[in-house]
């Protein structure tokens, strides 16, 4: 975690103007004429429609006849380019501290403000091809046109690595399908289909608040689309069919359901607590690119798109998005820096292959090595009828921090007091948590991809009956239920429902109870809720993908 002093620092700094733009004479030399010393400044690349780019180029110190490998970073949906190395995000986010490392490494690096957003021309278009992902193409263009010494591949083509996180992840899985150029991404925490955000329909409210208000003060209060049809039909919580069919037209999922292939390999990296885009997500891309015979990789993280504590654990300072500092893979322990850059070591420079192929931190100082993917055997437990008061189970949950901590307190003291054992509790001002396995030890964990097949009535008239599941961990002798990875899934009507859960990385202890917990009333859903009191009942079956962490643990193929 970075002192807040220096985060202050680099607030201030952003505030500062940076000088002047500098213009570059066109060249498409891929060796350098002349030495050149390691040097940084901004410049505006021109776009198809007459617009003007916001980019800092990040220029390596190279001899005369030497070249290097090119990296273009860009940011996530509100973001804004690092403009130096000492800058919010060449301090603060992953994006930018690979990029600023992988300069100070020897590479190129153009580091772009994306259309409508810093300090960029044009409006934003939600990744419209015509727009976001051809302005990529058109950084590239430039790119290759001004910058001396860009390194070409084996084939002749550049050798061209990319990085960006969320909004900026999903440019670059989109880009892939239709733009040769790119060899190496790294997308962090982005989309498969970006109907994710909505889950059975259900907008993340929450995150849409955020997404409104960040995004409006770094565009100067001009959204672009976000008003319009269909955007606008997630603003009351919902979104209809017309905007579902758009964001899946946005998504690699549909080149991906096509049998398309990518051009470029891709180190997908994507957190298990992150509430927007689940770790599912990467895992989906994953699987399409090694389909089309592309090299992909995948490291599960803890952290990612995080809202503010009580909503959820926070892990560093940095509002709404963080990620882990450390990649654990069996024996494999490196920096998620040196991890990236080994990547692009591997890629662009024909470098030795350290980056393991399937990584999972199951905590911020622990992980395992997989062969393949998320474990898929899981246990299933019946889920009695059980009733749940809508809105109420839930909605005070925050409140109850301090309560909870007391009279965790008071029981301490008294051992062999905590005598619940499979009794489900809460219900009504607390959400339902109706335990179903307990840990038998410490080295136990819960890993991979819960399912649920559950029939959801209820006493009111209408099809409307909002609830919110997930995995509930209650530790021994403690009150409250922490929902595993801090991930919940909206039921918005009766019915019967089959599904998927996001997936949960999550070890367990000694006397943990795990089971299904129900929620009436969740702050990351707030638009979503009933808001007229009603009695739901719920029941079926739970899968569980509980494990052993010596069961999973493997060495990795590959040499490190």
């Amino acid at each position: 975690m970075r002192p807040l002093f220096m985060s202050i620092a680099l607030l201030t700094g952003f505030f500062v103007l940076s000088g002047c733009t500098t213009t570059l004479p066109q060249t498409n030399a891929p060796r350098t004429i002349q030495a050149q010393k390691q040097d940084y400044y901004q410049v505006r690349i021109p776009t198809r429609d007459g617009k003007k780019l916001a980019a800092t180029v990040y220029q390596p110190e190279l001899q005369a006849g030497e070249s290097a490998p090119l990296i273009i970073a860009t940011h996530g949906f509100g973001g804004f380019r690092a403009k130096r190395p000492m800058s919010i995000y060449g301090k603060s986010i992953l994006t930018g501290e690979a990029a600023i490392a992988a300069w100070k490494a020897g590479y190129w690096v153009v580091f772009y403000d994306q259309r409508g957003w810093g300090q960029s021309d044009g409006h934003v278009h939600m990744m419209d091809p015509d727009f976001e992902v051809a302005d990529l193409s058109n950084v590239i263009d430039w790119s290759l046109g001004h910058l001396p010494g860009v390194k070409r591949m084996p084939d002749g083509q550049p050798a061209i690595g990319m990085i960006g996180e969320s909004y900026g992840a999903g440019l670059q899985t989109l880009a892939a399908f239709t733009e040769p150029r790119l060899q190496a991404l790294v997308p962090l925490t982005g989309w498969h289909d970006m109907n994710s955000i909505a889950p059975n329909g259900e907008f993340r409210s929450a995150w849409g608040a955020v997404l409104l208000g960040v995004g409006g003060i770094n565009s100067g209060f001009d959204v672009g689309v976000m008003f319009s049809d269909p955007w606008r039909s997630a603003f009351d919580g919902t979104v209809n069919q017309d905007l579902k069919d758009l964001m899946y037209q946005r998504s690699p999922a549909a080149f991906c359901d096509q049998g398309k292939s990518p051009h470029a390999d891709a180190l997908f990296i994507q957190g298990f607590t992150d509430t927007m885009f689940p770790f599912q997500q990467a895992e989906r891309n994953y699987e399409c690119w090694q389909e089309q015979g592309r090299d992909a990789r995948i490291i599960g993280m803890q952290a990612g798109h995080v809202m503010p504590w009580p909503m959820q654990q926070w892990r560093g300072w940095l509002p709404f998005y963080q990620t882990d500092d450390m990649v654990h893979c069996g024996d494999y322990s490196e920096t998620a820096v040196d991890t990236i850059l080994n990547w692009w070591d591997e890629k662009l420079q024909a470098g030795e292959s350290r980056v393991p192929q399937y990584c999972i931190n199951v905590t911020e100082d622990r992980g395992i090595a997989l062969d393949e993917g998320l474990p898929v055997n899981s246990t299933q437990y019946a889920l009695p009828r059980t009733k749940v008061t809508v809105p109420l189970a839930g909605a005070f949950e925050w409140l109850m921090v301090g309560v909870d901590t007391g009279t965790d307190l008071f029981r301490a003291m008294w051992p062999g007091a905590d005598l619940r054992d499979m009794k489900p509790n809460g219900g009504f001002g607390r959400p339902k948590f109706v335990p179903m396995y307990i840990a038998r030890g410490d080295d136990e964990v819960l890993l991979g991809k819960p399912r649920i097949e559950l029939n959801l009535g209820g006493t009111s008239g209408g099809k409307s009956m909002p609830v919110f599941v997930g995995l509930g961990i209650q530790h021994a002798n403690r009150r409250r239920v922490h929902v595993a990875s801090e991930q919940l899934t909206p039921l918005p009507e009766k019915g019967i429902y089959e599904l998927e859960l996001p997936a949960v990385s999550q070890p367990l202890k000694a006397g943990d109870r795990i089971g299904l917990v129900i929620y009436g009333f969740t702050s990351q859903f707030p638009l979503n809720s009933a808001f007229l009191a009603r009695n739901a009942s719920i029941k079926g079956d739970v899968w569980l993908p509980i494990t052993r962490e010596d069961v999973l643990s493997l060495k990795p193929d590959r040499s490190f």
